[in-house]
């Protein structure tokens, strides 16, 4: 930015009318406004991003199989970019992120996008290159510093009045689980609060445009796996980066970017604080709508499905083609690889990734025509992540396999009950997933019901008077969905069942208590997790065992009031409500696999 355009940034940012009104009661903040603005801006270079973009064009043909971006054939990008304030929110599953977007719009569009990063990737030399190529930065927290808040405010205001496409990540940091962050809703608001000072004349309409990121392979995996494991994450740097560069040595596959339906942003009724909630979420569920299913992906539900076991080529294929076809029926998106002939050809890619990446064990003899393939023990926290992107399109099935259960166990016999049971299984998966809403569960619960018997049911009590042939019918339907989240309700099992034993019968040497530490779940959880993989009664997935979970689950059991949190300790408010949820999570857990044995 030559001074010119310096002088005229901060021109404008001196207009933005907080900051005017802040600057005629202290004109003495003036100063550290311009030292802030300095501290965030992009410093763009057009022509440090041609030849960025050149250097990259070498990287991602070496490090990458494909880079597909995929625009609504019905939108026009760049008129509506050119046309309208855009702000483009992805999700985040890694630092290739903030190359990847922005890489694949200038090559195909000509223009940059400004991207919020935040300060911990302003390193050098990697922070000159990314502040040059279009990158703002952004402290991690500034909560306490109205003033920083104001020029932050300020800057977005600047970029909007300029009609600069703006770029940030809404989870605010990469996903570690390969599920959906919830949203952070700060540059929510800041965005709808600049464009509202904006004057009429100028207003251009603002639209978020939600974009859906989805790696076949996230190159810094393993890393953030061993976080989920315990491990301290490791402060950017450098040194860290040229890591990252080094696991690039690893089969990548492809990234796969989709950008839904652009979502208008505006403040209702002077009503700020609703409206950003309302923006973002409606963000969110558009980017998880548009999380593509790739051949990878796919391949990690497959066989994550079985705890231990090993399983052949051609079953792969009759999984994978089962899942496909309610993907087709109930729009889940599939990347293009996975359609029609191209299937076998992609997923054989996707084993041979794995492999490679050595991920997966090979076991028997091709000559025999006994191949099985088996996920690594060590290796199954890596591939959930794979997994864990998709995982969301398939909750509803997997619910409906485990009501069907119920009814065959006859714990579930009237609409009243199978009603309440999806009410109260939704109620314990909300705080791993955004879900859909009860009704939209009846309704593909429904849909997918009358898909397979072949005839239109209109109500959930019908599905109780069907006949032994549809109900085996949809048995098979639903088996390959049997055990898509069983490791979530192990999760949750176990921290159940580890609260239990530290306040009346701790087994990893701690005294019983009448309340507890964080520190002595963790320890007493970890204890519990041994035991009962060991003896596979309950437990059987590895996987069970994660941060993110037992955090979750806390969130979970708060809410239902069976444990509380004053002042760092934890302590039990309803010990009948503890028993009922064991009870249930291993009674879920039996149900989910019985459904086979029963017809």
């Amino acid at each position: 930015m030559n001074k010119k355009e310096h002088s005229r940034m901060l021109e404008v940012l001196f207009s933005y009318p907080p900051i005017a009104s802040r600057l005629n009661e202290r004109p003495g903040d003036k100063r550290q406004i311009v030292k802030n603005a300095n501290e965030i801006m992009a410093d763009l270079s057009l022509k440090t991003l041609d030849n960025f973009s050149k250097i990259l064009d070498a990287a991602m043909d070496r490090f990458y199989e494909n880079l597909n971006l995929e625009i609504p054939p019905d939108l026009d990008f760049e008129k509506i970019v050119t046309e309208k304030n855009v702000v483009i929110v992805p999700n985040h599953q890694s630092h290739a992120d903030y190359v990847a977007l922005n890489y694949m719009v200038y090559k195909r569009f000509k223009f940059p996008l400004y991207v919020a990063g935040g300060n911990n990737l302003n390193i050098i030399p990697i922070g000159s290159l990314f502040r040059r190529s279009g990158c703002f930065f952004i402290r991690r927290t500034f909560q306490n510093d109205i003033l920083y808040k104001l020029t932050l405010e300020a800057y977005l205001y600047f970029l909007l009045r300029e009609g600069r496409p703006i770029e940030f990540f809404f989870e605010g940091g990469r996903s570690r689980s390969g599920k959906l962050l919830s949203p952070k809703l700060g540059l929510y608001q800041m965005l709808l609060t600049a464009h509202q000072a904006i004057s009429p004349q100028e207003r251009k309409e603002l639209l978020f445009w939600p974009a859906s990121i989805v790696h076949e392979f996230v190159p810094e995996q393993r890393a953030m796996t061993r976080e989920l494991e315990g491990a301290a994450k490791k402060k950017e740097s450098f040194a860290q980066l040229l890591k990252i560069v080094k696991l690039f040595s690893v089969q990548l596959g492809s990234i796969h970017i989709r950008l839904g339906r652009p979502i208008v942003g505006e403040i209702a009724a002077d009503d700020v604080k609703s409206s950003t909630w309302n923006l973002a979420y409606r963000c969110f569920r558009e980017v998880g709508r548009n999380l593509l299913v790739t051949p990878t992906s796919l391949l990690a539900l497959i066989m994550l499905d079985d705890p231990v076991g090993a399983i052949k080529w051609d079953e792969i294929l009759l999984k994978a083609r089962k899942i496909l076809n309610f993907c087709e029926k109930f729009n889940v998106p599939v990347a293009g690889t996975l359609t029609g002939s191209a299937l076998e050809v992609n997923l054989e890619k996707a084993l041979d990734l794995f492999i490679a990446n050595e991920k997966i064990n090979i076991l028997g003899k091709s000559s025999f025509g006994r191949v099985f393939y088996a996920i690594k023990e060590e290796c199954r926290q890596e591939i959930l992540y794979i997994k864990n992107t998709i995982v969301h399109h398939f909750l509803v099935p997997w619910i409906i396999n485990l009501g069907w259960a119920k009814i065959f166990n006859g714990e579930i016999s009237s609409g009243v009950e199978l009603r309440e049971f999806f009410k109260r299984e939704r109620a314990s998966l909300e705080y791993e997933f955004y879900l859909p809403s009860n009704p939209e569960i009846l309704e593909v619960t429904l849909k997918f019901i009358s898909g397979i018997i072949g005839r239109d049911l209109k109500a959930l009590d019908e599905t109780l008077s069907l006949s032994r042939k549809e109900y085996a019918e949809i048995a098979r339907n639903l088996g390959v969905f049997a055990r898509g989240v069983s490791y979530i309700y192990e999760g949750y099992y176990l921290s159940a069942r580890a609260i239990k034993s530290l306040l009346f019968e701790s087994t990893a040497g701690l005294e019983p208590t009448d309340s507890f530490s964080y520190e002595q779940f963790e320890k007493e959880f970890n204890y519990i997790f041994e035991e009962e993989l060991r003896s596979g009664e309950v437990i059987k997935y590895a996987e069970s065992c994660s941060r993110p979970l037992i955090k979750n689950s806390f969130k979970y059991f708060t809410h239902e009031k069976i444990i509380d949190n004053s002042d760092g300790s934890y302590r039990l408010l309803d010990r009948d409500g503890l028993e009922q949820i064991i009870s249930r999570y291993a009674q879920n857990l039996k149900d989910q696999l019985s459904i086979n044995i029963k017809i």
